[in-house]
Formats: structure tokens, C-alpha cells, sequence
């Protein structure tokens, strides 16, 4: 466990700390306030121990900040001032717990062991897998009553697997968990302490206790007795998914049988023979996803009968007739009457106990889809994502219908339930994004409290914001316990209340990857729903390769699932499409395909595919090959995409997105507005106030755009001060609304520096709009820069429009 300690005292820092790494917790140290900002903004931390009178900024006010900027993780304020207005000030700040100085160091690390059993699953204090125990209290790892000595840093691993047994670390997640800022190793170190780990345990009888995920990092591996129940649900989702798949899979058989009959009556055409090879090849990579290895390799050898009858006549004689008829006769008795599907359901579900667990920036969102899993595939095209989903539970109907109809120009989904039981079956139907929450209703006083308690226990990761009439103390103090994000006292606007969940939003948003997934088989794009959308996915799919083009600039897909045989254009040359594209060209691709012959791997990778999974497809071995692909993407993406300071997109990688904004808009018809932000007096305090703290504003100013600007919108440096904001599907009006809660916010802002009074700063902004002001990105640039330079000129900390504008055409 890693533990930030901000505290001035050297004296008291130094013993603290050489006592929390005794009991194997790493420490990093921050002398102020400011540098523990820096510290908490910068690394991954399991615990906030915090002094209140700091210099820079003190602890209540860096609390504050923290909470504000949607920082979750346990702070415990530690001070000496013990009167209990102090103690509701801290609370009320933010804070987890709050220890008076001189404190026992037991009761330090009973109340910092309380606080990190609040992040696991709730129970005793001892961890627990199978025979094996760990007492944090203690520091004792057990198996069997035998006590296992382990070196500090394997016991730090042993914890952390335990205390997250769900959970997957990468090597790079391990680091950030159990090593300081000031002694990073390199991975190898993990692979050593991990080699370590299992050698110990092993010695002791503990068998496999640590797997390794391929292509992603390590777990602790599932109790055995966990794997019936997990059988069970993969053999009920296998025969469900047979029973809604098995008419369309036999009708594929009755095309094959129409095909032997033609052929035996010497009737059969090209038309009808190469039809009969495309059924056969969907069946081969289709069946054994049901449970049904056996008719996959029964239509593999049917597909090449019919490959061969493409030949001259001489060798139709090699194919007897009867061998056909007598495989299609095996293959409809598989479908009709699968005597082995209780067992290819048991192997299936042993397929589906393999380690496919993603990283843990892929499990912190709800699994909401685009489409719902009982939704058929569809080809349709939108302009962007479909918006976030917002249930408002509150019994105001004036209020709701407001928000109804004000959250489209948010681009939020607002759905209504009057009641806790109406809110519970709206979200039993489809997890929602955001929950706004209502304390009072007719029937108890208590009934919101109750729900907010239950909500926040059950889906942990759906930002819940309390909007209520009952504005006492109390309710704020019982709302921050049970997890409550925002706390909003009526009567309040309803622009109000969607601005704060969208800023909640963007601020709760982890990387959700987006797939495209084109095959011309809807039977195989219904599997892909069924195996990717219940980890969180966001999945679209394409029947017709025709309209792949539009599909993929209309979805922005992070990986690309193309089948190789497909009517009209192939996979492999969507693949070159893609590669020849220098917007797209380094999108990861990975193929599914029933061809496994040397010659069609060699074309895959000589057009660019990235990887290459064979029909019929495990869940297993798909997910592992996605998850692998999608990590590796976002390290490349920080690397060549992200602005190293500020967090936000470079110049290089946003040139490339507005391009493609730009295209959207003209095909749908769309506005977009393109805004330009500089920071005023810049270089004034780079001079008088040094580097460093230009970088700490223009680090802050990054953070303000994310958070104000939609997920979809596009936040980009252009280079020193300015900053470029892409805004489809806005006008002009509607980015400058968005601008002014930027101007608002930066004023806000307060910057200490030392030695120098506290630094306020301003920005102004520029603001053009397509088609109006430019039909390219040049001109659009050129008028948003112009109306940049009229509000400097007009006294800055303004927002001014390109202006005048251009007709339409």
C-alpha cells in the first residue's frame, strides 16, 4: 500500500514514516501543501495522511481541493488542534477521519488500517485466499498454521493481490503501488519480487497462488470451488445463445443440402456452388462459439468440397458424392440434437476460467453500450457516441421536465423515476451513467438516504449527486459518508445541475475502449456482442463493407475486428484502405478468420494486420489478444498524442481529429466551432515568477478545459500559452456558454508561490465557427486568432467571436 504524508514537521515526518514503512507501506514524503498537490496529482496513492497547518496551503485547503477535483482515495487529517469546530471543519472538507496530535502510533495504524478495509470488501481485517491468511494488524502471513516469511516487498505484493483479488497489475501498476517516487526500479524488479513471491509460497505448499495474465500482468488466481458457479453461468449463457442462433445456423445447413441436390441432379451452377461455400465458411467459424467444435471441423471439410468442385471437371470425380451427403447428414444432426453440448458447455466454461481479467482502467465504468446485448447488429451510422445516460429520482415533476429538455443541449440522456422503486427498476433494466438524487419523498424521510446508501454500495463507480430541499449540516455529513459526489441544495437551475454531472463526468471518465467490428455473418457479429459488451466495451458493427468508410469515421473506433471473405470488399482490402489513410494508418487491426492456410496469413500482415485469431474464436483467447492490443495503444497514444505537461492532446494528433471534424460536418451537415485559448500576461510570469510556475499554471489550465469541455470535444496545446478547443456539432453561441464557465473557473484559481503574492490569472478566447467563418482549418484558425486578438486588445479575461461572418453558401 503507498501512503502520500504531508507534513512540515521534519522531526515528526521521520519517525512517522520509518514506522509506516516498518509495517510495509511505501511513503512518500511532502514538506507543503503545494507539493503534496503536485505529489496527489501526479502519482496513484491508497492513502492521504495529511497535517492541517502546512505551509503553501494548508491541509483543510487542500482537502477541499482534492474532493473538488474529484479525488476519491482516503485522506486522514492529523493535527493538534483538537476543538470540535475543527473537527467538523475538517470533515466537512473532505476528510476521512481525523487523529489529534500526540497520537499513539497503534491507534494511527489501527484507524489507517480502517480506512484502507473501506476501499476492499467489507469483513475482518484478515485477508483471506483459501488456507491462506494475512494479518495486516500484524504483518504474519499463514498457511495451514505454518508461518511463511516474506521480505517486505513481497508481503506488499501478497496484500495488494489480496486486497484486490479481482483485479489485474500490469508491472508499471505495481510500481505505482509499492514503490516510492524516489526509488522507482525497473520492471524486471517485479518480475524478480514476483518469481520471489511464488517460490516461497510454493515451499510452503501454496500452489499457483499468483497467475500471469498474457500480455497484461498479474492476478490472484481464482479459488477452485469459485469455478462451478462460473460454469454454470458460461454453460447458461452457451445454451441460451444456441437456442436464439439455432434457426439461422439451420437454415444455413438447408442451403448446404439444397446445393447436394443440385449437384446430384447436375443442375448446380457457379452462383449456387460458391454460395454453398460461403455457408459452409460461417459454419466452420460459428459452431464451435456454441459449443460445438465437431460441426466446425465437419463444415471446414464440407467448405473444401466445395472449394474443389470450383476446379475442372476431372477432379470433381475425387469428391464422392456420398461422402458429401454423408457429412452433411452428421452436421444437421449435430445442430438439431447437440448430445455433447452439456460437455462443450463444461469445456467452454473452463475456456471462459482462463485469466481474461482487462487492466484496471477498463473495469472503473459501467458496462453500458452503445447497444444492449439483446440488440441486433446494426450498420446504422451516428454522427458521434450516443450521450451519457442521467437518472434523475425525484418526485419534482416541473423540475424533471426541465431537465428532460435541457439535457439535449448538453448531449446528456435524462431518464425520470419518481420513486427509490421506480429508480431501482430503471436500473436494473440498463446501469445508467450519473444518478441525480433527491432526498425526500412522500412516503419516508428517509427513503433517499436509504437509496443513496444502497446505490453507492452496489455500483461504486456511478457518480451519484445529491439534489434535495434538505440543506441541514446533517444531511451534508450523512451524504459525504455514504459516498455522495456533489451535494446541490434547492432551488437550483436546471443548466446548473447538468453542468456539475457533466464536469463529474469528464472527471470520473477512465479510457473506455471503442471496437468496429465488420463481418458479413450477423451470427458471429451476435457472438462479438455476447463476449466483448460485458467488459464495458463500447462495440459497433458493420454487415455491408460498402459503408465501412463512413462507419469508421463516424464511430472512432481504438481497434479494428475485420473477417477476411466478405461479398464485395475483402478484409484485406479494408486493411490497405485503412494503412493507406494518414489519419488512420496506425489503427490496431486484428483479424478473425476461418482461413488458416499459410498464404492468407502472409496476405493479412503484408496489408497490416496486427494480430490474428482464428474461427471459431474463445472468449479467452479473443480478450486477452483485444486487451493487449488496447494497452499498447494507450502507452502509444501518451507517448505520440498526449502534451507531456498539461494532459491534453498535442498539436499533431489534434490537427488530425479537427480534419476529421470537419469532414463530419460537412457530410451530416453539422456546425462545429473551433475556439482558441491564451493564457494573458504569460510571459510576465515565466520572468518574474520562474518556469516552474508557468508550468504549474498551464498544467492547471489543462486540467479546467478537461473538466469543462464534453468527453467528445477535442482539448489540444498548440505550443506555449494556447490552447485549441474542437467543438462538433456546436455553433458559435454554444462554445462561447462553454468558454465562459472556463474564464469563470480560471479566475477562481489561486496560485501560491513562495516568497511572491498569491498569483491570479486570466485567459481570453477566440471563437469561429464552420462553415460561417472558414470551410477549411486555415481559415477557421485565422478567424478564431483574429477575434483572440480583439479581446486582448478589448482588455483581456473576454471572449470574443470571428466576426464579421461570412455567408454561408
Amino acid at each position: 500500500m503507498r501512503i502520500l504524508f504531508v507534513e512540515d514537521d521534519d522531526a515528526l515526518a521521520t519517525v512517522v514514516s520509518d514506522v509506516l514503512r516498518q509495517q510495509h507501506y511505501v511513503v512518500d514524503m511532502a514538506p507543503d501543501g503545494e507539493q503534496g498537490w503536485d505529489y496527489a496529482c501526479s502519482f496513484t496513492y491508497d492513502l492521504i495522511l495529511l497535517d492541517v497547518s502546512l505551509p503553501k496551503l494548508d491541509g483543510i485547503s487542500l482537502c477541499r481541493r482534492l474532493r473538488k477535483d474529484g479525488y476519491n482515495t482516503p485522506v486522514l487529517l492529523l493535527t493538534a488542534r483538537d476543538a470540535s469546530a475543527d473537527k467538523v471543519e475538517g470533515l466537512d472538507a473532505g476528510a476521512d477521519d481525523y487523529v489529534v496530535k500526540p497520537c499513539p502510533m497503534e491507534e494511527l495504524l489501527a484507524r489507517i488500517r480502517a480506512l484502507l478495509r473501506r476501499q476492499t470488501a467489507p469483513g475482518a481485517p484478515v485477508l483471506v485466499w483459501g488456507d491462506l491468511s494475512l494479518n495486516p494488524s500484524s504483518c504474519e502471513v499463514v498457511y495451514k498454521g505454518r508461518l511463511i516469511r516474506l521480505t517486505p516487498k513481497e508481503y506488499s505484493l501478497l496484500e495488494l493481490f489480496l486486497r484486490h483479488p479481482r483485479h489485474v497489475f500490469s508491472r508499471g501498476a505495481i510500481l505505482e503501488h509499492l514503490w516510492s517516487f524516489d526509488t522507482p526500479p525497473g520492471e524486471e524488479t517485479v518480475r524478480a519480487h514476483i518469481k520471489g513471491l511464488r517460490r516461497k509460497l510454493k515451499s510452503c505448499g501454496v500452489e499457483d497462488a499468483i497467475e500471469t495474465v498474457y500480455g497484461i500482468g498479474y492476478r490472484l488466481k481464482p479459488l477452485p470451488q469459485a469455478s462451478s458457479s462460473k460454469e454454470k453461468q458460461t454453460a447458461a449463457a452457451v445454451s441460451e445463445a444456441w437456442e436464439q442462433f439455432k434457426e439461422p445456423i439451420l437454415e444455413r445447413v438447408t442451403i448446404l443440402e439444397e446445393a447436394l441436390a443440385s449437384l446430384q441432379q447436375d443442375t448446380l451452377d457457379e452462383n449456387y456452388r460458391h454460395n454453398a461455400q460461403q455457408q459452409a465458411h460461417k459454419l466452420a467459424g460459428s459452431l464451435g462459439m456454441f459449443g460445438l467444435p465437431e460441426g466446425s471441423r465437419l463444415a471446414r471439410e464440407i467448405e473444401a468440397c466445395w472449394i474443389a468442385l470450383k476446379q475442372p471437371s476431372e477432379s470433381n470425380g475425387s469428391i464422392p458424392i456420398h461422402q458429401l451427403e454423408s457429412m452433411l447428414a452428421q452436421l444437421r444432426g449435430l445442430v438439431e440434437n447437440p448430445e455433447v453440448s452439456e460437455e462443450n458447455a463444461t469445456i467452454e466454461a473452463e475456456l471462459a476460467s482462463l485469466p481474461i481479467v482487462p487492466p484496471d482502467s477498463f473495469l472503473d465504468r459501467p458496462s453500458v453500450s452503445a447497444a444492449s446485448e439483446g440488440s441486433e447488429p446494426t450498420a446504422e451510422i451516428t454522427a458521434l457516441p450516443l450521450p451519457p445516460r442521467l437518472l434523475a429520482v425525484d418526485s419534482d415533476r416541473e423540475l424533471t421536465q426541465e431537465l428532460q429538455i435541457s439535457g439535449a443541449n448538453w448531449n446528456i440522456e435524462v431518464e425520470v423515476a419518481r420513486t427509490p422503486d421506480e429508480a431501482r427498476a430503471a436500473i436494473d433494466r440498463s446501469t445508467p451513467h450519473a444518478i441525480v438524487l433527491e432526498l425526500t419523498f412522500s412516503d419516508r424521510a428517509d427513503d433517499g438516504l436509504v437509496l443513496l446508501e444502497e446505490l453507492a454500495a452496489q455500483y461504486p463507480k456511478v457518480p451519484i449527486l445529491v439534489c434535495t430541499v434538505r440543506d441541514g449540516f446533517s444531511e451534508r455529513v450523512a451524504v459525504a459518508r455514504l459516498g455522495g459526489r456533489a451535494f446541490l441544495p434547492k432551488p437550483i437551475p436546471p443548466d446548473r445541475i447538468l453542468a456539475t454531472v457533466r464536469e463529474t463526468l469528464d472527471r470520473y471518465s477512465t479510457f473506455r475502449p471503442r471496437i468496429l467490428a465488420v463481418d458479413d455473418d450477423p451470427l458471429i457479429l451476435k457472438v462479438l456482442q455476447r463476449f466483448l459488451i460485458p467488459w464495458g466495451i463500447e462495440l459497433h458493427t458493420l454487415e455491408d463493407p460498402r459503408q465501412f468508410w463512413q462507419t469508421l469515421e463516424a464511430t472512432v473506433p481504438d481497434l479494428l475486428i475485420l473477417d477476411v471473405q466478405m461479398p464485395h470488399i475483402t478484409g484485406i482490402e479494408l486493411c490497405q484502405v485503412v494503412r493507406n489513410d494518414s489519419i488512420w494508418n496506425q489503427l490496431p487491426i486484428l483479424f478473425l478468420s476461418g482461413d488458416r492456410d499459410d498464404g492468407t496469413l502472409h496476405r493479412l500482415y503484408q496489408a497490416g494486420a496486427d494480430d490474428y485469431v482464428p474461427k471459431p474464436v474463445t472468449e479467452p483467447e479473443l480478450m486477452t489478444r483485444i486487451f493487449n492490443r488496447l494497452e499498447r495503444l494507450q502507452l502509444l497514444q501518451t507517448i505520440a498524442e498526449i502534451d507531456p505537461l498539461t494532459g491534453v492532446a498535442n498539436r499533431s494528433q489534434s490537427t488530425k481529429e479537427l480534419y476529421r471534424y470537419l469532414r463530419l460536418a460537412n457530410t451530416h451537415n453539422q456546425p462545429m466551432c473551433l475556439a482558441i485559448v491564451d493564457l494573458d500576461r504569460f510571459r510576465h510570469v515565466n520572468e518574474t515568477l520562474g518556469h516552474e510556475t508557468g508550468d504549474r499554471v498551464l498544467k492547471r489550465i489543462g486540467t479546467i478545459l478537461q473538466q469543462k469541455f464534453r468527453s467528445d470535444d477535442l482539448v489540444a496545446r498548440w505550443g506555449g500559452e494556447e490552447f485549441a478547443i474542437g467543438m462538433y456539432g456546436m455553433n458559435q453561441y454554444d462554445g462561447i456558454r462553454r468558454l465562459s464557465q472556463v474564464l469563470e473557473a480560471v479566475r477562481s484559481e489561486v496560485f501560491l508561490v513562495k516568497g511572491h503574492a498569491p498569483l491570479r490569472v486570466t485567459v481570453s478566447a477566440g471563437v469561429a465557427e464552420y462553415p460561417h467563418h472558414g470551410k477549411d482549418l486555415t481559415n477557421l484558425y485565422r478567424a478564431a486568432d483574429l477575434a483572440l486578438d480583439l479581446a486582448k486588445a478589448s482588455g483581456r479575461d473576454r471572449i470574443c467571436t470571428a466576426t464579421p461572418p461570412v455567408p454561408a453558401e
